[in-house]
């Protein structure tokens, strides 16, 4: 009877549950067999099971022997339902009863058996001091520390329930224990999003908007801190001094190169605050040896090793596999293939845009990933898509300088975490206005540097470095492969197909996807792609630079001139 009641209470938790219980009457002092006063067997174990499930019970109104089937059949059914009723009553504790005055009586208190789910939910939000919130659109439940919102997974919250059954010795199924769950992610308040002014540390958050360091609140929605505690600056602290194993990796990094510095400062200040609302991501190339494995373990420092995850091209593009970079505030793609593709999966992540989330064993939905993606390879990404929405969100910077192998030091990054706190305060104070950090990333993108690796992926753009842009339509015909005889000096798409071929590339555009493609590589150098309709066919703003096109174009002279 018990077992039946329980798991009907689980699954429907607030229906009331009546024991039609068998009046074993006796008459008062009737002994049974072995000479013991008998009991009413049927009354008392319908009362023991209606207090574990905050049940009720009813007995025939009888003098004698009788269960309710009984009483129907030597009264009327109308007769059998009124005295269903009038005998309805729900039993309290024999102990709540000794202790109790019939004035001032109290409910009883209910065990986890008797509670109805939401209850249960209740009694999992105590265990967590109530700091418990839901993510509206992963339906993930988090705890806040005292530091940052964390995410505990169903898994944990499940055996916490558990623990608090077994603490109290009560019985329990795996479904009210899933109910309970269920009904606490119901009743808590929604998560809302973390304050992009506040960086979080270990003993408190610095403020962007007044530059000053202050404790943790709840209120602030961090989602992430990193591991080291913020102190002031001692008087006169710089780099220079207080930093010099950073300062000597970083000047050699960037070649002594002043403005290529500050750059690199820029994108170290965009991964310390996670100002993955820029929509940009970083791109490292360089030979091996030439730092960028370095570069990146400053930045896993800054992110903290515990908001950082390793992922590649081909995770941020899979549903799945995104399922795994979820909550992160750094993503490193370390040590890439050679990729080759239209980069959708990054496009959209630093875009801002919602991506499909697929993680194994739950429903699948949709979410922004707040997270900063830095590429480390030794050759750039090769991009297909030339509509603007890869090249206005990369930052690429080339690590050229090699340090000799017996230059080496395996310290260094040891070194260099030390002085962590002192590259953090520099960071915060030199960039008290983040804008000023993202004018020189926006600087890094139209730099030389960055132009020569796209030119080195991407045939189009190396092709547009060869051309000269007027403000008017009067340069080559556009022309098409079809086009007899072949004459790169009058025909643009000509001259593509000979660059093509000179410089042993496979696999040209089509004329079509060659002018939609056009603007899009133009624009890498500032310049826009125009056409007229003229009687010769379509004509174009662009020509030939002769002092370079004699590279590659078949039988061209420096004396030559495109024929009109």
């Amino acid at each position: 009877m018990l077992s039946v009641a329980q798991s009907v209470r689980e699954r429907w938790f607030d229906t009331k549950i009546i024991f039609a219980a068998d009046n074993d009457w006796y008459s008062p002092g009737e002994q049974d067999k072995s000479g013991k006063p008998k009991v009413n067997i049927g009354k008392i174990s319908a009362e023991k099971a209606a207090l574990v499930v905050n049940g009720w019970v009813t007995l025939p109104p009888t003098e004698y022997k009788a269960d309710w089937d009984d009483y129907r059949q030597q009264h009327d059914v109308e007769m059998a339902k009124l005295a269903f009723s009038q005998a309805l009553y729900q039993p309290i504790s024999t102990k709540k009863k000794a202790t109790t005055q019939p004035n001032d009586a109290e409910p009883p208190k209910l065990t986890l058996c008797q509670m109805g789910a939401s209850q249960r939910g209740e009694v999992l939000l105590a265990r967590y001091d109530g700091n418990l919130a839901l993510d509206g659109a992963s339906e993930n439940v988090h705890h806040y520390d005292g530091i940052v919102w964390r995410p505990v997974s169903d898994r944990d919250l499940k055996r916490e329930m558990v623990a608090a059954f077994m603490e109290e010795k009560l019985p329990y199924s795996p479904h009210g224990i899933s109910s309970a769950v269920d009904a606490l992610k119901l009743q808590l308040p929604m998560m809302q999003p973390p304050k992009r002014h506040l960086i979080g540390f270990n003993n408190g958050v610095f403020d962007l908007k007044t530059c000053q360091f202050r404790s943790h609140r709840k209120s602030d929605w961090l989602l992430l801190a990193n591991d080291v505690e913020f102190n002031s600056p001692i008087s006169g602290e710089t780099l220079k001094n207080h930093a010099p194993q950073f300062w000597h990796w970083l000047n050699r990094a960037t070649a002594n190169c002043e403005n290529k510095f500050n750059r690199v400062l820029a994108a170290l200040f965009m991964v310390l605050a996670n100002r993955y609302d820029w929509q940009l991501f970083l791109e490292v190339t360089g030979a091996g040896g030439s730092g960028k494995s370095i570069f990146a373990e400053i930045c896993a420092m800054l992110a903290g090793k515990g908001n950082t995850v390793s992922a590649s091209m081909a995770a941020l593009e899979n549903p799945r596999e995104r399922a795994l970079i979820v909550g992160y505030s750094l993503i490193i793609l370390p040590d890439q293939t050679r990729y080759v593709g239209d980069g959708s999966g990054i496009k959209a992540i630093t875009g801002g845009d919602e991506v499909a989330i697929d993680p194994k064993h739950k429903q699948p939905y949709s979410t922004r990933i707040p997270a900063v993606v830095l590429a480390v390879n030794n050759n750039a990404m090769s991009f297909s898509d030339r509509s603007g929405g890869v090249s206005r969100r990369r930052v690429i910077f080339n690590f050229s300088e090699v340090v000799p192998e017996n230059e080496r030091d395996p310290l260094l990054r040891d070194k260099i975490a030390a002085e962590l706190p002192v590259i953090i305060r520099h960071l915060l104070y030199r960039f008290a206005d983040p804008q000023a950090a993202r004018c020189l990333l926006a600087e890094q993108q139209k730099s030389e540097e960055a132009l020569e690796i796209k030119r080195g992926t991407d045939p189009l753009v190396d092709f547009c470095g060869h051309l000269i842009a007027s403000h008017e339509a009067d340069g080559l015909l556009i022309g098409n492969a079809e086009i007899m005889p072949f004459n790169p000096r009058k025909y643009l798409y000509h001259a593509y197909l000979a660059y093509m071929k000179g410089n042993n590339l496979n696999k040209p555009v089509s004329v079509t996807r060659f002018g939609m493609d056009m603007p899009g590589a133009l624009a890498e150098y500032g310049q826009h792609y125009l056409r007229k309709k003229s009687k010769q066919g379509i004509r174009s703003n662009l020509s030939l630079d002769i002092d370079t096109a004699i590279e590659w174009m078949p039988k061209l002279t420096r004396d030559s001139l495109p024929e009109e």
